[in-house]
């Protein structure tokens, strides 16, 4: 019942709210300029040209976790080098604390009350509508939330990529509203999913019809010495001298066993001779921490966990958004990694190392056709595995 009520909210909303929300024009609709991209495709504005000496304002869509945040981070920094102030991030409510790192211009968005309710949808729309936007891109990784607005909100310039999630049959539906950039192969020639980073350039240069290398789209993260070392010593915490490990991510089939998590510590805690600082959810209430365990799960806040990572000797945790965080930050790191978009989510420096138990069903989508809690291809890599690969990485 709860599933139609949502459905009902979603389409009568689509069908209102065009109506009521308020008619201003912020761009001129005539002599709008064209490019032929890389790709072959023609027909398809150019905002390089029409914004380059406007007032138009640019919608980016990122209303994703914060993990994904955290690998757009570079892809974002190059659309404000681009379009300079006029670009503005729409995040979710649980990413505003760290999009408010990199820029000014963030919009926040709570997924879990777009479509629950008419009154929230109504304002942001009309926020959005106010603001005045004539270029709208979405997130490869693009949400139902997401193409909802887009398609309400009818933005002139409007880019989404196909073939990642929007199926041939609904990208029908956006011929007259948007421009659709053809997507790379999902897969590589391994069977492996291709780097989402990859996706990320390639939809963001046929955009702006321009190359760009590697390096221009390295994410990072600018937390400055000041702000995070006055943070640590707010916990008591000395600079090099602990572990920081997460036990937690977005979903509990892909969490790493806690008492098989815990033997890793231990044996770091021998290896180092140093504490180990526990940070994220509290999901495993009944695992039995050592007393070198310092606790904090449930008592920071995004910007306080990632001060205490920056200044970690080192981490370990599950593919998450924290670990993610860690080796883009360039601390010595380990990842635990399952096989649902294997290679999509690899991270792009050194200082990581990754360590899986390779199966037969990788590449999955994380359908897993198990029932394990958690999925199997975490749940039997073994604690020599995470220590093997600890070395490597301390070494």
């Amino acid at each position: 019942m709860g599933k139609i009520i949502h459905e009902l909210k979603k389409v009568s909303g689509r069908l209102l709210f065009p109506i009521l929300i308020s008619k201003k024009k912020p761009y001129k609709e005539s002599h709008l300029p064209f490019f032929s991209p890389a790709s072959g495709k023609s027909g398809i504005p150019c905002p390089t040209t029409l914004i380059g000496g406007g007032a138009e304002k640019v919608l980016i869509f990122k209303d994703n976790s914060i993990g994904d945040f955290l690998l757009f981070s570079g892809i974002l920094k190059f659309y404000i080098k681009h379009f300079g102030d006029r670009v503005y991030c729409l995040v979710n409510s649980s990413v505003e604390e760290a999009a408010k790192l990199y820029m000014d211009n963030v919009i926040v968005m709570d997924n879990r009350k777009y479509f629950a309710s008419f009154k929230y949808r109504y304002r942001l729309l009309n926020q959005l509508k106010d603001i005045g936007f004539g270029t709208a891109i979405n997130s490869i990784l693009n949400s139902s939330e997401s193409r909802d607005i887009l398609y309400i909100l009818k933005i002139h310039l409007t880019y989404l990529y196909g073939g990642v999630v929007m199926e041939l049959k609904r990208q029908r539906r956006w011929k007259d509203i948007a421009n659709i950039i053809p997507a790379l192969k999902m897969f590589d020639d391994s069977g492996m999913y291709t780097k989402i980073l990859s996706h990320e350039k390639y939809f963001m240069e046929r955009i702006l019809n321009v190359e760009v290398a590697d390096k221009d789209v390295k994410p990072y993260i600018p937390l400055k010495d000041t702000l995070s070392e006055g943070i640590i010593n707010k916990f008591s915490l000395q600079k090099g001298r602990y572990i920081a490990f997460s036990f937690s991510s977005a979903s509990l089939k892909k969490n790493y066993p806690a008492n098989k998590f815990m033997e890793v510590i231990k044996y770091l805690n021998r290896r180092l001779n140093m504490d180990a600082v526990l940070i994220g959810h509290d999901q495993y209430d009944s695992v039995e921490l050592s007393d070198f365990v310092i606790d904090l799960r449930g008592r920071t806040s995004l910007i306080d966990a990632f001060s205490i990572i920056k200044h970690a000797r080192f981490f370990i945790g599950n593919e998450t958004g924290t670990t993610h965080a860690s080796w883009i930050m360039g601390v010595p790191t380990v990842m635990i990694y399952g096989g649902g978009h294997f290679g999509g989510f690899i991270p792009q420096h050194d200082s990581c190392r990754i360590v899986y138990k390779y199966r037969d069903c990788f590449c999955c989508n994380w359908g897993c056709k198990y029932n394990d809690i958690p999925v199997r291809c975490i749940g039997e890599i073994s604690v020599e595995d995470i220590i093997k690969v600890a070395e490597k990485v301390l070494s």
